[in-house]
Order: C-alpha cells, then sequence, then structure tokens
C-alpha cells in the first residue's frame, strides 16, 4: 500500500469517526481529540462535510462545547463559507446559526451573493 493511499485511508476514517460520533454517557472528549487530529492535518477543509454532518444530527447542541473546537478551527483555517451556506439551507441549527451571527458581527453581509442577515430571518 502506498503512502497515498495509506493517507487516504486515515482521511476516510478520521471522517467516518467525526461524522459518525455518538457521545457515550454524555461523554464527548473522544470527539475533541478527533476534532483536533482533523486540523492538525495537512488539509483540515476534507473534514469539513463530517463537521457540518455532526451538527445536523445534533440541531440544538453543542457538544459540551467540542462544536466550538470544530467552529474555532474552520474558522482560523477558512474556506468554510459556501459550506456552512448549503448545509444550513438544508437543517438550519444552533452551530449554523452561530457561524453566521459570528460572520455578520465581523462585517461580513454576503457568502458569495446571498445576504447572511436573510439567512438568519428564515
Amino acid at each position: 500500500m502506498s503512502f497515498v493511499d495509506k493517507t487516504e485511508m486515515l482521511n476516510e476514517t478520521l471522517d467516518a469517526a467525526i461524522r459518525e460520533f455518538t457521545p457515550i454517557d454524555g461523554d464527548w472528549r473522544p470527539l475533541e481529540n478527533q476534532i483536533e487530529l482533523s486540523f492538525s492535518s495537512s488539509d483540515p477543509s476534507l473534514y469539513y462535510h463530517a463537521m457540518f454532518s455532526l451538527f445536523e444530527r445534533f440541531p440544538e447542541d453543542d457538544g459540551s462545547g467540542v462544536f466550538w473546537s470544530a467552529l474555532h478551527g474552520m474558522e482560523a483555517v477558512g474556506g468554510y463559507e459556501s459550506l456552512l451556506l448549503h448545509y444550513h439551507r438544508r437543517w438550519p441549527n444552533l452551530m449554523t446559526n452561530t457561524m453566521l451571527r459570528r460572520m455578520l458581527n465581523a462585517g461580513e453581509r454576503n457568502i458569495g451573493d446571498v445576504a447572511i442577515a436573510a439567512l438568519l430571518s428564515t
């Protein structure tokens, strides 16, 4: 197996672990480790879909604060905006609303040609 194949397999495994995570007895700490691994990778954006999917699965939750690590990581790395728009339109939730409000508070008005304020009013 080549290095590329191994890396791809690790990426897929971490993606699935984030996407399919379910806390046991309210313990979100294993997810924190997975989020840290994703943001220490060479391309954290590979895991954005998994993180947004997790936000959808737990729409009124912040994962005992762990989702904030994902939010801060995406803000630091960037390149999440079009996915935020896609996932928010599909299933608005606590974290996508929070991300949109933070963008608005930072002075951003649009994602592409879509007004952020309009997304928050729906």
